[in-house]
């Protein structure tokens, strides 16, 4: 290898593991190709492969750590499988790469209210309405604003 290309490799490896960039970034993944292989995930979530589903999104949260949809994926395969901890994880990071998406807010309560924590689900909901216009008709807001009436 030459010394330039040695040199290149060992500033985007530093940069990769500051967070400056993602393996996405680096082996040019486009969003496109990416979605392609979470939606074979998907298929297997919905077929109850849920082991195979895991590793798929796993994989995508290390290709691409700023994409919420394979966060919340995967805080859903976690909750099929019972473990109520790693979701909640899951939807939190969901939450810190895309504070202003309502989905992982919901997705978290609903975690909440099946753990019994009521407070933190009224908490989720809360943000999660927050995020739209009052009186928003779309199924997302229905579900968070049923949520919280079964609540209170």
């Amino acid at each position: 290898m030459a010394a330039e290309d040695e040199a290149q490799l060992q500033t985007m490896i530093t940069r990769w593991a500051s967070g400056e960039l993602t393996l996405k970034e680096i082996k040019g993944y486009t969003d496109d190709e990416l979605y392609a292989i979470a939606h074979q995930g998907y298929f297997f979530l919905m077929q109850g492969k849920n082991a195979e589903a895991r590793t798929i999104f796993e994989g995508l949260v290390a290709i691409d750590p700023r994409n919420d949809y394979y966060y919340r994926a995967l805080g859903v395969i976690y909750h099929k499988m019972g473990d109520a901890e790693r979701a909640i994880r899951q939807f939190t990071y969901a939450t810190r790469v895309s504070p202003y998406g309502m989905a992982a807010y919901v997705n978290r309560a609903e975690v909440y209210v099946a753990t019994r924590r009521t407070a933190e689900a009224r908490r989720d909901l809360g943000q999660a309405l927050s995020l739209v216009a009052p009186g928003a008709v779309d199924p997302l807001s229905r579900k968070a604003r049923t949520l919280l009436a079964f609540l209170s």
